[in-house]
């Protein structure tokens, strides 16, 4: 491989792994901020903090699931042998 180039595909798989991780852990860091806020506001701790990390985490993999969906119903069939 020359000097400065990347092979497509190795930048498309970094991508979408990258965005996998950064859906999971931002949905459930946001999940839980918003749960702690109200918690603080609210003075039930740990309730809503454990409650909004665990929608986050659902929210999360349910994006993932569309966007490897999405990525497969994309991709051609692989010829059968």
């Amino acid at each position: 491989m020359g000097e400065g180039k990347f092979d497509p595909e190795l930048v498309r798989a970094f991508k979408f792994y990258g965005t996998i991780s950064f859906n999971i852990a931002g949905s459930m860091a946001i999940g839980f901020a918003a749960g702690h806020a109200l918690d603080t506001r609210l003075g039930t701790r740990p309730w809503f903090a454990v409650t909004g990390f665990l929608l986050g985490a659902l929210a999360g993999f349910w994006g993932v699931y569309k966007l490897v969906m999405s990525e497969f119903r994309d991709r051609p069939p692989r010829p059968k042998r």
